[in-house]
């Protein structure tokens, strides 16, 4: 805050001259009005009145000796205010015993002047007042701006420690089952290999190549979700055949589950309506929001249950839904279903790590789209993506 004159961009300070005497009001004012916004108050209860409006002074000079209201009373009163306790008072009065002077101070004055004015010392003092006040503004503001950004380090330290907790958990239940499989595939191979026929050779094999996969998979997963907390997802969109890449993506979902004959499968539909088949788009992160919901929409239909697949656009929009006949997700789940680790009640022991949604939500929100979902329980669910053409 510029404490001398100043150019029209910056406010000027606002300082209260408090006097029932016209003429001690002309005097402060002419000696202030060059380097600061003078207000008048010619009564204590019009200064508390202008002491608490919209634009509250900066620093009050207030006599003592007035009628109704004496200074020492008008001083209690802004102090007892959570509004007006910590605008700086300057007692400027005819009193000059010392008693007067110590009562001021421990009211809360941060100065006491006796009249008749020295026109240096007042503005001196003036000046030094308002210089201390911004220096306590200033720090102020920084102390609070200091408190907030702690608060909301401690919030994100405290979702942290929530999600490193989950995640533990989690990992530790979802590495087991495959790194168990590993570890009796190998003892197994190891104790029996020259025993065992060339298709049972096979099957073990495929059981680790298989339980590698999983894990490599659910690492990828947590790599990307870090990545995306961290602000570091790169977007890179480039010129992308879209109908090339659906139904390559539809071609990869299918393979995937052949490829694990215990879980569910059937049919998946793929409906192309597009005004142009090139797109600009990150093919990675587009990989793993479609990807992920193809996935789901497979993986949780019961047996033979068809899923589709559309993309068309409208208006400014590609837009990708993908409609399954499975399982559904319970209504109370929705608002977490993008949640990091979050998995539905009712998904029993299909496997999952409850971070596909999660990713696939940044990776939407990295192209500037949005992501929706419907579902009713038992009869299944429909999510849509809208993508901006210029970024589709």
């Amino acid at each position: 805050m510029t404490l001398e004159p100043n150019t029209a961009t910056t406010a000027l300070p606002i300082v209260m001259v408090v006097d029932d005497t016209a003429a001690n009001l002309m005097l402060v004012n002419d000696l202030l009005q060059d380097r600061y916004t003078v207000k008048i108050a010619s009564s204590g209860s019009r200064a508390l009145k202008i002491a608490h409006s919209d634009k509250a002074p900066d620093l009050i000079l207030l006599d003592i000796l007035m009628p109704e209201m004496d200074g020492y009373e008008v001083l209690r009163q802004l102090k007892a205010s959570p509004t007006t306790c910590d605008i700086p008072v300057i007692f400027l009065t005819a009193r000059n015993e010392e008693r007067d002077e110590q009562m001021g101070l421990d009211l809360g004055a941060v100065d006491y002047i006796t009249k008749p004015i020295s026109p240096p010392l007042l503005l001196a003092r003036v000046k030094a007042q308002l210089l201390l006040k911004e220096a306590r503004d200033t720090l102020l503001r920084r102390n609070q701006e200091d408190t907030r950004r702690f608060e909301v380090a401690m919030a994100q330290q405290m979702e942290l420690n929530a999600l490193k907790s989950t995640f533990v958990s989690m990992t530790t239940h979802e590495f087991r089952t495959p790194l168990a499989t590993i570890l009796s595939s190998y003892e197994l191979l190891q104790d029996y290999n020259d025993r065992m026929s060339p298709t049972a050779r096979e099957d073990t094999l495929q059981s680790i190549a298989k339980a590698a996969r999983r894990m490599v998979t659910m690492l990828d997963q947590v790599l990307t979700l870090g990545k995306a907390d961290a602000k570091l997802l790169e977007f890179n969109p480039q010129p992308l055949n879209l109908p090339a890449f659906c139904l390559q993506l539809r071609d990869e979902a299918l393979a995937g589950l052949a490829a694990h004959p215990s879980e569910h499968a059937g049919p998946l539909t793929v409906h192309l309506e597009l005004a142009q088949d090139t797109v600009l788009a990150d093919e990675k992160l587009l990989r793993h929001i479609l990807g992920n919901l193809l996935s789901n929409a497979l993986k949780y239909s019961p047996c033979g249950q068809s899923a589709s697949f559309h993309i068309h656009n409208d208006s400014d929009a590609v837009v990708f839904t993908v409609q399954d006949h499975g399982i559904g997700i319970p209504a109370d789940e929705l608002p977490h279903l993008f949640g990091s680790f979050h998995r539905a009640s009712n998904v029993g022991d299909i496997p999952g790590t409850g971070l596909g949604l999660s990713i696939v939500k940044r990776a939407v929100e990295s192209h500037g789209g949005s992501i929706g979902v419907q579902s009713e329980l038992g009869r299944g669910t429909l999510f849509t993506v809208q993508i901006p053409q210029h970024m589709a």
